[in-house]
């Protein structure tokens, strides 16, 4: 009787020992977590914000390649109404049945007519190229911006690489600005953009940096498809989502509704870029970025 009231004492006394062993180290987890929970928030707090410099060098970079692509989805649909006209004019000047043929002051009204939209469609041409002049002004400010916040940018943190690497793109796009080599100036623009991302990491942020990351690998496989080279767009496909799953993780106030969008945006973008259908490709990258520029 004895041994067994003995036992049972053993017993519950292991039990309890087990429980608070185990209630001691969920509480270190939970500590750990929230520790490393708290730690995050404060690095974040103890970060300043962006120098201006850099926010603006970014802004004037992104709208820099807009401009373009704004002007080069212009010209294309200029391009094809005057291959609309022209095929029109050329089933005019086929050989009518005698019993329709026009007068000679009929033929010379169409004839005037065509000079006109010819004349039109010259001048829109001519209205939908670049302004260089404005372009040489925009970069002159950015290599500005870039002198005043480079020592700023070594004294934040940036790797020595990240500003070399910088530094030497910002050449590039210059050097294509001057010789106003429009597509170039594109590309290098683009590949300038790539490194913002890097830099704000840098500093306070509301919006994850990667942000930037993924407007770059839209504009980039935009400007591979635009190009017909649709074999490099399947990388840059991924690195894009990679980005976008990286700045969910780093949300602190996630708006799950417009990231359902973007999900469903950046699918569809995906889709249409495999099957290459470019006049898809870019209504679905429009899309896509409008929605993540929403992202705050």
């Amino acid at each position: 009787m004895v041994q067994k009231l003995g036992r049972k004492i053993l017993v519950l006394i292991l039990a309890i020992t087990l429980v608070l062993l185990t209630s001691t180290s969920c509480s270190r987890i939970f500590k750990q977590n929230d520790d490393q929970q708290q730690g995050q928030k404060g690095q974040q707090q103890e970060k300043k914000d962006p120098p201006s410099a850099l926010t603006q060098m970014e802004k004037e970079t992104d709208n820099m390649i807009q401009q373009i692509q704004k002007i080069r989805d212009q010209r294309a649909k200029m391009i094809g109404q005057q291959i609309g006209t022209s095929q029109k004019q050329n089933d005019g000047n086929k050989p009518q049945p005698k019993q329709q043929s026009s007068s000679q002051a009929d033929q010379k009204q169409d004839k005037e007519k065509q000079d006109q939209q010819q004349e039109s469609q010259t001048q829109g041409m001519q209205q939908n190229q670049i302004k260089w002049q404005n372009f040489e002004k925009t970069i002159k400010a950015l290599n500005e911006l870039w002198n005043k916040y480079e020592p700023q940018a070594k004294k934040d943190g940036a790797p020595d690489t990240l500003i070399s690497q910088f530094e030497k793109q910002l050449n590039m796009l210059t050097s294509s600005i001057m010789a106003h080599d429009e597509e170039k100036t594109l590309m290098d623009a683009n590949e300038l953009y790539q490194y913002y991302s890097q830099f704000f990491n840098l500093y306070k942020h509301q919006a994850p940096p990667e942000i930037k990351e993924i407007k770059y690998y839209v504009q980039e496989i935009l400007i591979n498809a635009e190009a017909g080279k649709w074999e490099e767009t399947a990388t840059l496909l991924m690195s894009m989502e990679k980005a976008w799953q990286t700045a969910k993780s780093r949300m602190e106030k996630p708006d799950h509704e417009l990231n359902a969008k973007i999900d469903h945006a950046m699918e569809d973008f995906s889709e249409v870029v495999q099957q290459k259908d470019l006049q898809l490709v870019k209504i679905k990258g429009e899309i896509l970025l409008k929605n993540v520029e929403e992202i705050k």
